[in-house]
């Protein structure tokens, strides 16, 4: 029993290594893939593009100069964190003996003061200002176009490289610039420098518009920038995955201290961004780990001078709990100046952003967002999300409570031209979006990974890169509700004869795909909440080659009278136990 306890609170303290060195600049996280090439059909806009990374995934600098300068951040890695951490292995150990009696905060106090003294040069003042001189690498077009950063083995400054890799295919190295901030400013300042830097890479290239491509934290500067300057019309494609547009629950679940990891979410997270076909999952399904809890609740106190005043982390606090949350932190009249600016941000750009996106539209930018959907928030906000940031957030859309759904008598906000908006898992209702017909949400897709999953893989290439898809309705392969084909997810299943996500009662037959590249999976049973199905899996199951389509027959007796349906599949990976499972909601016609 000692040992099963000890190996609880080991796995507890690397999952909140895991989540300290991954979330803040996860949607800059480049995996090594064996994907293939991809082929976009349609002709390629002849527009540079502009690449806006996910939170601090942009290299700092101290001092005068990129080349005389002292790096001040380079991002949070056990590569950076890790040796400070190990020399204090002694105290973690104790503070790990402590958790079985609630003390988690000897390991935040390690935890924090590490992370201070590992990057020193953060900090910035209750004002807002940054407390030393710092500065992203490089700025201007000359510097930040991908072929020179090659050129100069500054590779490090580019975003987004496994997207990135697809438009150099299409477009080359030399059109796709890399927008380099100082990510603890607040997004008004920076879609300020976003402005500048838009006209400067016009000029350089000759061309009278861009193309942006904005993930997470960048997509919060784009919807800024669209709302304060989208009447230049600098822009022809903007696509914004995952964008933080209203900010994370994440922020105010950390600062008002309420954290309730959600271990299992973040395990998930890491098996998809390294395609991971195994399912360890299992392995924290009968284990609480409250410890880990305990550990993030206290360490905000401890890099509160780090972080605390650094005006990003305000913009990011959603609007919900932004005053409680300035209550308790941005009291102090030294903090006047970074009030004012988040309250701005808040109060009146925030506020225009749905207007102002579908002005631009109107006008004939093309906008599209692409958010996951259907996690819990991995801080346990009752958000439907993307693991980081709420669906309302990212799109401005309406879902019900995490684990809730639209009842069957629901009427969708907005009638949109009379389309149906509601999610066939009636979670999203699309019809409050900002822009309801270029929204597309991918249930199971984890935070601005839109490159991990084959479908939004190949839409967002074509979104950024051609004309060809004007809306949800453009391409049927590309529904407004998509399912993560993510190699994690192991299978994506619909009904034939139907459209996906829904359940005809006349339907006769299931399709099954395997999404995996290298095992075999073999589908042994179907089970239904909701809705009386039958399926003939015979009696050793169904076996699905990787990336083959199965059709099972179905005999549907009885549909219910609620709407909805959970549909779940119970299969094996390579004939090996444990059973493994995805449910997946269905609106029954």
């Amino acid at each position: 029993m000692r040992v099963k306890i000890i190996s609880k609170k080991i796995l507890c303290f690397f999952l909140c290594a895991a989540l300290l060195a991954c979330l803040p600049g996860m949607a800059g996280y480049a995996a090594v893939s064996d994907n293939p090439e991809i082929e976009i059909a349609g002709e390629i806009t002849d527009y540079p593009i502009v690449m806006l990374p996910g939170y601090s995934g942009c290299r700092l600098y101290y001092g005068d100069s990129p080349e005389t300068g002292e790096c001040a951040w380079a991002g949070i890695t056990l590569d950076e964190l890790g040796p400070n951490l190990l020399k204090r292995i002694a105290e973690i150990g104790l503070g790990l003996g402590a958790l079985t009696l609630g003390n988690a905060k000897l390991i935040a106090k390690v935890l924090g003061e590490e992370i201070n003294r590992t990057w020193p040069y953060m900090a910035c003042n209750p004002d807002g200002t940054s407390v030393y001189d710092i500065h992203p690498y490089y700025t201007t077009p000359e510097t930040t176009n991908s072929q020179w950063l090659s050129d100069t083995d500054n590779d490090f400054c580019r975003h987004d490289r496994e997207m990135a890799g697809i438009y150099e295919d299409y477009v080359g190295k030399e059109n796709l610039y890399n927008f380099n901030i100082d990510w603890r400013m607040g997004a008004e300042s920076l879609a300020n420098q976003l402005d500048s830097y838009i006209q400067a890479v016009k000029k350089y290239t000759g061309k009278d518009k861009v193309n942006i491509y904005a993930i997470s934290h960048g997509g919060q500067i784009a919807a800024t920038y669209l709302a304060l300057y989208g009447d230049k019309m600098a822009a022809d494609n903007v696509v914004l995955s995952s964008p933080a547009i209203g900010g994370s629950a994440l922020a105010s679940d950390l600062l008002l201290r309420k954290v309730e990891a959600q271990e299992q979410t973040i395990v998930k997270m890491v098996e998809q961004v390294t395609y991971t076909e195994e399912d360890y999952e299992w392995l924290l399904k009968a284990t609480s780990l409250g410890f880990l809890d305990k550990i993030l609740n206290a360490l905000v106190p401890n890099v509160r001078e780090l972080m605390g005043y650094w005006p990003s982390i305000w913009d990011f606090v959603p609007s919900a709990e932004y005053e409680a949350c300035k209550a308790e932190y941005l009291s102090s009249p030294e903090c006047a100046p970074l009030v004012r600016q988040s309250d701005r941000f808040h109060y009146e750009i925030l506020p225009t952003v749905g207007e102002k996106l579908r002005e631009c539209s109107a006008r004939g930018m093309n906008i599209s967002i692409i958010t996951g959907s259907g996690d819990r928030i991995a801080s346990g906000s009752l958000d439907y999300s993307d693991a980081i940031i709420p669906v309302y957030s990212a799109t401005g859309a309406c879902c019900p409570p995490f684990g809730e759904h639209f009842d069957a008598g629901y009427v969708q906000k907005n009638p949109c031209g009379g389309k149906n908006k509601i999610s066939p898992d009636r979670t999203v209702d699309a019809s409050a979006a900002y822009l309801p017909d270029n929204t597309w949400f991918s249930d199971g897709n984890y935070h601005a990974w839109t490159y991990f999953s084959e479908n939004t893989k190949y839409l967002t290439a074509r979104l950024v890169l051609t004309h060809t898809i004007s809306d949800v309705y453009s391409d049927p392969e590309f529904p407004q509700f998509l399912l993560s084909e993510n190699p994690s997810k192991s299978l994506v299943y619909s009904f034939g004869g139907t459209l996906p996500g829904f359940i005809d009662e006349n339907t006769d037959t299931l399709l099954v795909k395997n999404v995996m590249r290298k095992a075999n999976l073999r589908v042994l049973a179907v089970k239904a909440k909701g809705a009386d199905i039958k399926a003939d899996t015979g009696a050793f199951g169904v076996k699905i080659a990787p990336g083959e389509t199965a059709r099972i027959p179905v005999k549907i007796r009885n549909t219910g009278d609620k709407g909805y349906a959970e549909v779940t599949v119970v299969y094996a990976m390579n004939n090996v136990t444990p059973l493994n499972y995805r449910t997946i909601g269905f609106t029954v016609e």
